[in-house]
């Protein structure tokens, strides 16, 4: 009895766990499918963010992909769905069918909204910035949309983007844009250090904190601090 009673249990237990963590494993699926096909960008042109959290008003916004480039700025919500997709562009809820399975989930569109809102909170002093709002779904959909908004596959997306072709951004204020994103970013890492350092390599910002880089001499000759000194203590060698 007692075996039986700890059987039900641990599969109990690994029923709920299956059960979370199941949606967010596809979601990762999904978003790397996405981040391997933005790789076909000319880095030149796009500089591409993947899985960016910020937290606007006490509120977290995890936006899956955003790529700062010439023409603008792409926000990427990427969905792996499977199933028939119906939604329209301002309906609160879309509705994955399968079969007999009906399921509602909330609009992407209206979702990306709110990712662009923080975005553009972030990015307050380049108010003249255009932002592009994408839905990409994995082909295990069938998309039955009709939206102003871009909905579209996943092998699609890098065509989508690329319409956009009217380019206004020079390559300085990309790489204060994507300074700034990596600094107000709440889930940071190692690598976005690394990733603001070599976007600002020819320009006076500190990649640690977003501050201005002045130029002083030391005892070992001239180099790079700082503005924001002694609270951040970055340096660099002049060159």
């Amino acid at each position: 009895m007692d075996n039986s009673f700890l059987i039900i249990f641990i599969l109990g237990i690994l029923y709920l766990v299956i059960r979370y963590y199941t949606p967010k494993i596809k979601g990762y699926i999904g978003e790397r499918r996405v981040s391997e096909s933005l790789k076909r960008l000319n880095t030149k042109e796009y500089i591409v963010l993947n899985n960016i959290e910020l937290k606007i008003k006490g509120s977290i916004s995890q936006i899956d992909h955003i790529i700062v480039s010439d023409y603008g700025i792409f926000v990427i919500e990427t969905k792996n769905y499977k199933g028939w997709i119906l939604g329209y562009e301002k309906d609160r809820y879309w509705y994955q069918v399968i079969y007999k399975y009906r399921r509602k989930f909330y609009n992407p569109v209206l979702q990306n909204q709110g990712h662009i809102y923080a975005l553009k909170h972030v990015l307050k002093n380049y108010n003249y910035l255009r932002y592009y709002s994408i839905i990409a779904f994995t082909k295990r959909a069938t998309l039955k949309t009709k939206t102003y908004t871009d909905v579209v596959y996943t092998n699609k997306l890098v065509k989508t983007i690329k319409k956009y072709d009217s380019a206004y951004i020079n390559e300085r204020t990309k790489n204060e844009i994507v300074a700034a994103i990596l600094t107000a970013r709440k889930n940071s890492r190692t690598e976005d250090k690394k990733v603001i350092a070599n976007s600002t390599i020819n320009r006076n910002i500190c990649p640690n904190c977003g501050g201005n880089l002045i130029k002083r001499d030391g005892q070992y000759g001239v180099f790079w601090g700082c503005s924001h000194f002694p609270k951040c203590t970055y340096t660099r060698n002049n060159r």
